[in-house]
């Protein structure tokens, strides 16, 4: 049985390699369920959770570890399910993917009608956008890398990953075994490491695993690779006019001599829409203003294209879990951040 443990995660950052850690230790039994559902939900994305006896005691650990663009999370947990569904998915339009890497114990993962069992370094795929089953059902480790669907695109066409999402590759052997080791070690190690290495590190992780991808779909014939070129033209103009908010799925047709109707194909085969792959590139830049600048909160509003701080701070707590300035003065390290917004 996992050790339960209390939410203690206050003072867990440090300037140069930030890491927050949850446990569930010295809560009641009552609390701890509510609390595990609450904290995956501002993690990952809204899921659901199912237990296999709500009777039997439940304990659960979470640390968290950014690498830039990329998020490295160790859960640590007595058997249970999540669920994304259709309805999570529409109130929380979330579109990153999430690789699931077991260390410990065994899981199932399933979309898109298959499923497989991780067990001993392998690692799985899953598409946040489309609904998804993972159930653990031995007390586990498992490493999850959250990673925005913007970092896979410019490597290779997202059909690509559509094929592979709810598989298993192994971690005993091939380029997955690399990749699955590279993972461990970025979840594992507590060297500080700087903006600058942090980065590199994760370009080598998403190499590997883009590789290991490769090897496993079928080549793309012309027609799919000229889409897959259109969409990039398309992600490209809508983050060059990111801010602004009044500019329409229109505007930018009209501008790329593309229809409408193209424009929601493109996005529709990759299991997103516009407006969803705007909304998270919105917040993926306000993420990185907040960090890197010292902007106040409605510059960075403005800056990402919304319309108003205050719709703004809603969004970014319901993707991040917390509001602008508390992520900010959480990951920093600091509470002397001043604010105007």
């Amino acid at each position: 049985m996992i050790d339960s443990a209390q939410n203690n995660d206050s003072d867990c950052t440090d300037k140069a390699n930030p890491k927050v850690v949850l446990n569930t230790r010295h809560l009641g039994s009552s609390e701890v369920r509510s609390q595990w559902m609450d904290t995956l939900d501002s993690t990952y994305c809204e899921l659901d959770v199912d237990w296999p006896d709500v009777s039997d005691s439940f304990g659960a650990e979470l640390s968290v570890r950014p690498f830039v663009d990329l998020t490295v999370s160790v859960i640590r947990a007595d058997p249970h399910a999540v669920i994304r569904t259709p309805d999570m998915i529409s109130s929380d339009p979330n579109d990153d993917y999430l690789l699931c890497l077991i260390t410990s114990g065994t899981a199932v993962i399933g979309q898109h009608s298959r499923s497989a069992t991780l067990e001993s370094g392998a690692f799985g795929i899953l598409d946040s956008s489309m609904p998804f089953i993972v159930e653990a059902r031995t007390e586990f480790e498992q490493i999850v890398v959250r990673a925005p669907r913007a970092v896979f695109a410019p490597h290779l066409p997202l059909e690509a990953v559509a094929e592979i999402t709810g598989q298993s590759f192994s971690g005993r052997s091939g380029i997955s075994r690399y990749v699955s080791h590279l993972f461990v070690d970025m979840a594992t190690d507590d060297s500080l490491l700087s903006p600058n290495s942090s980065a590199s590190v994760a370009a080598c992780a998403m190499d590997l695993l883009v590789s290991a991808i490769s090897e496993r779909t079928t080549p793309f014939n012309t027609t799919k690779r000229v889409h897959s070129e259109d969409l990039r033209v398309v992600q490209q103009a809508m983050e060059r006019h990111m801010t602004d908010p009044d500019r329409s799925i229109s505007d930018l047709a009209a501008e790329l001599g593309m229809s409408v109707r193209y424009i929601h194909k493109l996005f529709s085969a990759t299991g997103t829409t516009p407006r969803t792959w705007l909304y998270q590139l919105r917040l993926e830049r306000a993420r990185k203003l907040l960090l890197s600048t010292d902007a106040t909160i409605a510059d960075i509003s403005a800056r990402v294209g919304f319309r108003d701080v205050s719709h703004f701070s809603r969004a970014f707590r319901r993707r991040f879990g917390m509001s602008p300035l508390h992520f900010r003065v959480r990951q920093l390290g600091t509470s002397s951040i001043s604010d105007n917004g």
